[in-house]
């Protein structure tokens, strides 16, 4: 997985020809897949058109560059409908409000986790609207990718994760149903809860964690274990626990 951050500003190049082809600009959504479908290169020069690479034109997205096989691959954005369409449509998600489906608004989003294989978004990273807590959140969450607003699952903020590589629900989900009818499932936020539990066990508490009776849960510095995180749970401080821990 890649953050945009990781992304935006790497330098383009050519296996073939060994040429630099410019830097990525922009990433170009597709808000019916959920999907990164290109990427905006920068102009040669300044004058110029600025042109596109399909995402399946990718051959590698490294620490140091963008890697395709030949600069063919790079091409002007007229040249390509689709990609004019997409960005037409004006879907950056970063910076769109979140909402949730009963029109609760709450903060916003300040990053993308990118599956730089098939372009999938794989989490979006939220930032509360008085900036007091942030966590990713799974794209199976995400109901609607709109124009400066992403639509969201009621209770979207308990499947928060600090970091995207936690986020395991939709290889969970993928797994599941191909062995157990749809019927019979377990909901998405009982599965990522119960695998975000058995993460934290071991993990150490990097902040006192104390109930609203005044009862101590946690204290920095404490390795977590189940009957911790039971504590927790029955408090309703499990959100904190999973946002101060650490290796």
């Amino acid at each position: 997985m890649k953050l945009k951050s990781n992304i935006v500003g790497l330098p383009v190049l050519s296996i073939v020809e060994v040429a630099s082809l410019g830097k990525v600009e922009e990433l170009v959504i597709n808000p019916n897949t959920g999907s990164v479908d290109y990427l905006i290169i920068e102009p040669e020069q300044w004058y110029l058109e600025r042109r596109v690479i399909s995402i399946q034109d990718v051959l590698g997205i490294g620490e140091d560059a963008l890697t395709t096989e030949t600069k063919a691959k790079v091409v002007n954005i007229t040249a390509v409908p689709n990609a004019l369409e997409l960005i037409s449509k004006g879907v950056a998600v970063i910076g769109s409000k979140v909402i949730t489906k009963k029109g609760r608004i709450n903060g916003l989003i300040d990053e993308l986790s990118i599956d730089e294989e098939t372009g999938k978004i794989h989490a979006c990273r939220w930032v509360a609207t008085d900036n007091s807590r942030t966590g990713y959140i799974p794209t199976n969450l995400v109901v609607t990718f709109g124009q400066g607003m992403l639509v969201v699952e009621e209770n979207f903020d308990v499947a928060l994760a600090e970091d995207p590589s936690q986020l395991i629900v939709a290889a969970i989900e993928n797994t599941e149903s191909e062995k157990t009818p749809p019927s019979v499932l377990e909901d998405p936020l009982k599965i990522f809860e119960d695998k975000q539990k058995q993460y934290l066990i071991g993990r150490t508490v990097t902040l006192d964690i104390i109930a609203d009776d005044g009862q101590t849960i946690a204290k920095e510095g404490d390795k977590i274990t189940q009957q911790m995180v039971d504590r927790a749970v029955t408090a309703d401080k499990f959100v904190e626990l999973t946002l101060n821990n650490r290796d």
